[in-house]
């Protein structure tokens, strides 16, 4: 499988560690509640800062430079982004744009030198993925909300791979952003909710395609500026 190259963000949850940052985590009920694109944004912030950075950013101050975050810590920044970059709508959060937004302002404002955007052409969801990794930056995915049914319970099916190497389904996700880490022919190895969890590609391109818009269902491209 196809990996990012250095070790994901954890969370020290002092019950254990988390596989990436979860909004349930949060002492902030609206990040609890809709803040699943800020925890993603910001799990990319800080591997970015923490293994492509020779100088790390200023707003991560005090972040140990490798190993878990601490649990509070990580609030903190959390709740210092939801302000500062990633404002939230009361109960609906932030939808693409405004995540795209407080990407590229976070980048220019702590001088971090890459690019955001949407990569809306579906037939190269993929491969965009694919360079990503191979870059070395982690992927925020998006399942886009039921369309045109927006109230529908359609859902992405969310993976655990078990002992012997199968795949169990254990949940479910639409109007969701969550990170790509990892992926193969078949699979994408994700982090969502502070735990590690498998989609399979064909179930996610048919969700896009049936059951919401592939315009919604889309990858935020980060790219490193070339000059």
């Amino acid at each position: 499988m196809l990996s990012l190259k250095h070790p994901y963000i954890s969370i020290d949850m002092h019950s254990g560690l988390s596989y990436g940052g979860g909004q349930q985590y949060s002492s902030d009920a609206m990040v609890r509640r809709c803040g699943c694109g800020i925890v993603a944004a910001a799990d990319l912030l800080l591997y970015l800062n923490r293994w492509h950075l020779t100088v790390p950013a200023a707003f991560f101050d005090g972040v140990p430079e490798e190993g878990p975050v601490p649990s509070s810590l990580y609030d903190e920044c959390i709740l210092r982004m939801s302000r500062r970059f990633f404002p939230l709508i009361p109960y609906a959060g932030i939808n693409g744009l405004m995540l795209m937004a407080g990407v590229e302002r976070f980048f220019r404002e702590q001088q971090m030198p890459f690019t955001a955007r949407w990569c809306f052409a579906s037939s190269r969801l993929w491969n965009r993925i694919e360079a990503m990794l191979r870059s070395d930056v982690p992927v925020i995915l998006a399942a886009g909300p039921n369309f045109p049914i927006i109230w529908g319970k359609k859902c992405v099916r969310f993976y655990r791979k078990t002992a012997d190497g199968s795949y169990r389904p254990t949940a479910g996700a639409k109007a969701h952003f969550f990170t790509v880490t990892g992926m193969d022919a078949e699979w994408l190895r994700i982090s969502s909710w502070g735990r590690l969890y498998y989609l399979n590609r064909r179930e996610f391109s048919d969700y896009a395609r049936r059951d919401s818009l592939a315009l919604t269902c889309n990858v935020l491209l980060v790219e490193r500026k070339t000059s």
